[in-house]
């Protein structure tokens, strides 16, 4: 079974090709590789958080002390939420019970994946959500309602696998192998690129 591209990717092969003037399919399984890898690493950079849209079941959030008000959930755009729940009873035998939805509300439309939490906080040590957070990706209507992913990540991507691709043979920090050559991520972090990653970079817990 051939290499296909993540389903994840922040950019398709054909872009890429497009950003190359390469027209020929020699390099499709390698290009499709090094996208994956460039995506690994953006997500990576911007705390682990996955831009494709996707649903999370049961996300465990630690409330740190009586004055936390809001979560930070680890992954945004925050589309909705479908269970927002507290742990009660022991450790050992959970009672997870369910929030009213009058004591809890989105914040920004879920820009930033921030729940304000309102007056009950204090001795709750534990919540969970499930929830839909993330971009629709849909490269084939790029700018079309159904594709809300950022331009910005999309070209960065392009313009970090374009330049690997030219420099793959250059060996540093921050590294990855393909097809027995050494291509160096952290050469290419000027600081437009370190701009972009601060936009997207997740939220730290406590907030």
């Amino acid at each position: 079974m051939s290499e296909v591209i993540s389903p994840y990717a922040l950019t398709t092969v054909a872009r890429v090709k497009d950003r190359l003037s390469m027209s020929e399919a020699n390099f499709d399984t390698l290009l499709a590789r090094m996208i994956t890898g460039v995506t690994d690493f953006i997500e990576g950079e911007c705390g682990g958080r996955r831009f494709l849209r996707t649903t999370y079941t049961n996300e465990v959030q630690t409330i740190f002390n009586k004055y936390q008000k809001m979560l930070a959930l680890k992954n945004n755009p925050l589309v909705s939420i479908s269970s927002l729940q507290y742990r009660a009873g022991l450790k050992s035998t959970p009672n997870w019970t369910e929030f009213n939805t009058d004591d809890w509300e989105i914040l920004e439309d879920g820009k930033a994946g921030l729940v304000r939490v309102y007056g009950m906080l204090e001795g709750v040590n534990t919540i969970r959500v499930s929830y839909i957070a993330g971009y629709l990706v849909d490269f084939e209507n790029f700018g079309s309602p159904t594709h809300t992913l950022p331009a910005d990540l999309t070209d960065l991507c392009e313009r970090m696998t374009t330049k690997i691709f030219k420099k793959r043979e250059h060996e540093g920090k921050l590294s990855e192998t393909f097809e027995g050559s050494t291509v160096t991520y952290g050469d290419l972090l000027d600081d437009d690129t370190k701009a972009i990653l601060a936009r997207y970079r997740r939220l730290p817990a406590f907030v």
